[in-house]
């Protein structure tokens, strides 16, 4: 899911990406977010570990995501599109705040960014970008802000990376069987314990056999049965100080006790070879990459564990609160939002969705009633609001709604395939070849426009060549 935080230059390219389209379709046909005012757009979403994140950042990140899907989604996968983008928000907050502590951005990085996104977006200096920028309705001081930022992220990745290196042990794998003796919870239960290990280990120094040791006396259920066997591990695996003991061991070579989490073990190193990863030549490399995953992760893992993540915004801790199963604090915080933002449409609709998931139909009738009031214009609320009549077994007043998505669906070509299928399965025919017409009428005009782009293209290639 943070993959992309550790590719060279790709944060910066999505900022500027999200810039030069801020626009961009955010939900099902508005802006949502970014419909907001200059002072709202300012207004904290969130807080990690008391810094504020503002709306910019999260409609930076929702935009990068909404690219990989098509032009036209459910409302539901809307949803699970923001809450994506909130968590990643949070991720890469908690990371820049551990960025700003530990590494440093100079001036001439962050010129030297700027140069390249203005060369990026093909213009002539940084002066053009900053025109650019600024028309766009964000100040060139906030726009730098995020370029730094996403430097800083940049940075503590690379740092966390090139802080890995590999050794001989982790281009091996070793074959182990083990002899494990838990501590049981009991008076001197770890004295026993080693007392009985030890025993074993004298036993084993007098020839006795290890295989059958491990079956009389070994407590590990996996493995007991098979005279302790592991099978074949790599570094990473298992935990430190077993694992540690036993790639110092050479092959037929037993070590040990050595204590650990689940008891006290007898360690014996049956085989070793070189690692093998399924469809990689150059296991040194693959290795490398492996270790420096585990070790971003690990890293991460403590420092997001540490965060203290507060979700201010009430539609977004609608949301968390929705995906995490506490329904009826989701609504009443949806709920929060509407007041806030009395004329927002797309609060009713995500308020109805969460109705409906509850079997509250009638509720969510009234919530998506109340949504197209505030939002005529929109052909995916009433195709919403219809599917909802179908639900609660209304079918005139579904097809009605239906209709209404067609009459203001204009070149819409996926409504109309969806309207299209839903006259089919209600068996309304000429209803669905109206629908039909529409897709081939749209379907011919982006036949004619994509000639008359191509014909444009012959004719100044022509220019060009004269």
């Amino acid at each position: 899911m943070l993959s992309f935080f550790r590719k060279k230059m790709k944060i910066i390219m999505i900022v500027v990406a999200f810039v030069f389209s801020f626009s961009i379709f955010y939900g099902l046909g508005y802006s949502g977010f970014s419909k907001f005012s200059t002072t709202e757009k300012d207004k904290a979403l969130l807080k990690v570990n008391g810094k504020r994140v503002d709306i910019i950042t999260f409609n930076n990140i929702f935009s990068r995501l909404r690219q990989n899907f098509p032009e036209r989604i459910k409302p539901s996968d809307i949803l699970f599109l923001q809450n994506m983008a909130l968590s990643q928000t949070i991720d890469f907050s908690i990371m820049l705040d551990e960025a700003q502590k530990k590494v440093r951005v100079s001036r001439d990085e962050l010129n030297e960014a700027l140069k390249q996104i203005a060369e990026q977006e093909k213009l002539k200096n940084i002066s053009e970008l900053k025109k650019a920028i600024e028309s766009s309705h964000i100040s060139w001081d906030r726009f730098k802000e995020m370029i730094k930022d996403d430097l800083l992220v940049k940075k503590i990745n690379e740092k966390i990376y090139g802080s890995v290196e590999i050794n001989p042990n982790d281009l091996r794998e070793i074959k182990v069987s083990h002899i494990l003796v838990k501590v049981k919870n009991e008076k001197d239960g770890d004295q026993k314990a080693k007392e009985l290990i030890e025993k074993i280990k004298t036993a084993i120094q007098k020839g006795e056999n290890f295989s059958v040791l491990a079956k009389k006396y070994s407590e590990d259920p996996g493995s007991k049965d098979k005279g302790g066997d592991l099978g074949f591990f790599s570094t990473g695996t298992m935990v430190k100080p077993f694992e540690d003991l036993a790639f110092s061991l050479k092959v037929s070579e037993i070590g040990g006790p050595v204590k650990t989490e689940y008891g006290y073990h007898i360690i014996k190193v049956v085989d070793a070879r070189l690692k093998k990863i399924p469809g990689e030549k150059n296991i040194e490399a693959a290795v490398l990459k492996e270790k420096q995953n585990k070790a971003f992760q690990d890293w991460f893992y403590e420092i997001k564990k540490n965060a203290k993540v507060e979700i201010l915004d009430p539609s977004l801790k609608a949301l968390d609160l929705r995906f995490k199963g506490q329904i009826a604090d989701a609504i009443a915080e949806y709920n929060k939002a509407i007041a806030d933002n009395p004329n927002n449409a797309y609060y009713r609709l995500f308020l109805g969705l969460l109705y409906e998931d509850t079997k509250n139909l009638k509720q969510a009738i009234s919530q998506y009633k109340e949504a197209i009031r505030l939002e005529t214009a929109d052909p995916t609320i009433y195709l919403v609001l219809g599917k909802a009549y179908l639900k609660n077994s209304q079918k005139d007043l579904a097809v009605s709604q239906f209709k209404r998505a067609s009459l203001i669906a204009g070149d819409d070509k996926l409504m109309h395939k969806d309207l299209e299928k839903e006259f089919l399965d209600l068996g309304l025919k000429p209803l669905a070849l109206a629908e039909k017409q529409e897709i081939v009428r749209i379907e011919k005009r982006e036949l004619f426009e994509d000639s008359l782009r191509k014909n444009s293209g012959k004719v100044s290639d022509k220019i060009v060549t004269d």
